[in-house]
């Protein structure tokens, strides 16, 4: 029923231009498929990484759903009318929902229309998502007192969040090089918040990392660096 929803989106919805549909290293994933075991595991693979996910069934209500439709936890269900929203409600109440109409089956909408809906979840669920991740962050640095070690270990944090969902952008290693060039800090209470925090492995390993693919240099490094194995792995997902 919607099997060809996704081919209308990602031919067309860039002409909104919030969103870019690639091929590797998305910031957001969005699945049409069936309710089977086959969903479930391609969600948690891509949710389980941090990457927010849209599903949207690919037989609307004409496909039978059971009990194994409750395992399915994307960021956000996409359902194309009323009727679908009800029934996935009614088997997982606190499901968050958005009804969006597929154009080619009911005349209440048009191709522009729904494409700026998809565009606006699309955007609405990334942000969100971003929103929370950074949220996290501060909730584990609550008992850091010093602004200049928050914002360090802040964007050290975010920066194992990149690594862990496979997408480390070049912005990020050179903001977070100029954050620590420009920083006034005690290395002391740096070395110790990184040691409390259980990072010191990551942030050595991050330290190498940007010496060799941003700008900063042994002198305004808080420890030694790495490159370790670990260093090595993380070049791999710089975009």
């Amino acid at each position: 029923m919607n099997k060809d929803l996704l081919s209308t989106i990602s031919e067309s919805i860039s002409a909104f231009g919030d969103v870019e549909v690639v091929d590797t290293a998305p910031d957001l994933v969005h699945i049409c498929g069936k309710w089977s075991s086959a969903s479930v595991t391609t969600i948690k693979h891509y949710t389980n990484k941090g990457v927010p996910v849209v599903f949207t069934s690919a037989n609307g209500l004409t496909e039978q759903l059971t009990t194994l439709s409750c395992m399915l936890a994307p960021t956000v269900f996409h359902c194309c009318g009323p009727a679908e929203a009800r029934l996935i409600k009614k088997i997982s109440p606190n499901a968050p929902i958005v009804v969006i109409a597929n154009e080619k089956f009911t005349s209440t909408t048009d191709k522009t229309t729904m494409l700026r809906l998809f565009n606006e979840l699309y955007v609405k669920t990334y942000n969100e998502h971003e929103a929370h991740v950074k949220e996290v962050i501060q909730q584990k640095l609550k008992g850091v007192s010093d602004e200049a070690i928050k914002d360090i270990i802040a964007l050290l944090l975010y920066l194992q969040y990149a690594y862990k969902r496979e997408t480390i952008r070049q912005s990020l290693l050179d903001s977070l090089s100029d954050t620590l060039i420009n920083s006034d800090y005690d290395e002391g209470a740096m070395h110790k918040t990184l040691s409390d925090m259980r990072l010191l492995s990551f942030a050595a390993s991050s330290m190498a990392l940007l010496e060799e693919k941003s700008h900063l240099t042994e002198g305004f490094m808080p420890i030694a660096s790495s490159a370790d194995k670990q260093m090595k792995h993380m070049t791999k997902y710089i975009i």
